[in-house]
């Protein structure tokens, strides 16, 4: 357990044994030993060095999309950023804590008339999940917006850091074991209306073409070079192929559904069942996106 002077000074929840099904968009996995949700960033340091002086591993949790979490649940810490949540407006950028939803990012800035955020409406998570698996669409990844990162090392150390052209790739960054405290994204001034249009439409179209957040962890894998998983998935035959309570989904053959009481054992046999499928089909051998603390 934790020390006694950490437990006096923090001002979070925190409870052992709690699931961690509710907390994911996928409603998968069991609990974590610790879970902790700190109320500041002055909570979350001393959390993570208290963490580090008694040895017990720590995760981070945004959202919780993008993860599939084991049955049994994790052991040492989850650090949530639920509460860590402020988002600022200053000129030329918004800056955002690393907890805070990127949906809400995106509505503010069509609300206020930035340019910029558009792609990024209806992508479920937080910005600081965003910014470390640099999320985006066809229409691009955050990665080109994003001015600076306040960034929390495995040490404790607060570090603020300027991108260079290197630090993202393709639902990649090199943000490592550090935890996005905050992130300051570049945005231009636009006619409002036009902006909200856009964005809208986008969402729309999210909407129109993939599954809802709830019930899925979103795009399973990443898009080989050229191609697309999910039209790579289609193609060998995959669509509502089933294990368990799991399903490909029929509308978007990379996303797979929890029909209700899924487990993650289903989403990984599911996982190999189209992988093989696919590598006979058309010799692709598709990368996981979706993270797994299993």
């Amino acid at each position: 357990m934790l020390p006694a002077d950490w437990r006096k000074r923090f001002r979070g929840r925190w409870s052992l044994g709690r699931l961690l099904a509710p907390e994911t968009t996928f409603r998968i996995g069991g609990p974590a030993q610790l879970y902790l949700e700190p109320e500041s960033v002055t909570d979350l340091v001393e959390s993570v060095v208290a963490l580090r002086r008694i040895g017990m591993p720590y995760r981070i949790l945004g959202g919780g999309s993008n993860l599939l979490v084991a049955d049994r649940g994790v052991e040492g810490a989850v650090l949530s950023l639920a509460r860590l949540r402020q988002i600022k407006r200053s000129e030329g950028r918004i800056t955002a804590d690393g907890g805070a939803r990127l949906s809400t990012v995106v509505r503010v800035a069509a609300e206020q008339g930035l340019s910029g955020l558009e792609p990024f409406g209806g992508i479920p998570g937080t910005v600081g999940g965003a910014v470390f698996g640099n999320a985006g669409s066809k229409y691009g990844a955050i990665g080109p917006r994003v001015l600076a990162l306040e960034l929390l090392r495995p040490e404790g150390q607060l570090e603020r850091v300027v991108p260079s052209g290197s630090f993202f790739g393709y639902r990649h960054s090199l943000v490592g074991d550090s935890v996005v405290l905050r992130v300051e994204l570049s945005v231009e001034p636009g006619d409002r209306e036009r902006v909200g249009r856009r964005t809208q439409d986008i969402v729309r179209e999210r909407n129109r073409t993939q599954p809802g957040w709830v019930g899925n962890a979103g795009c399973v894998f990443k898009n080989p070079p050229g191609a697309s998983a999910g039209r790579l998935i289609d193609d060998a035959g995959c669509k509502g192929l089933t294990e368990g309570r799991i399903r490909v989904s029929r509308r978007h053959a990379n996303f797979f559904e929890n029909v209700g009481g899924g487990r993650a054992e289903s989403v990984q046999r599911l996982i190999d069942r189209v992988r093989k499928r696919v590598r006979r089909a058309s010799g692709a051998e598709l990368e996981l996106e979706v993270r797994r603390w299993l």
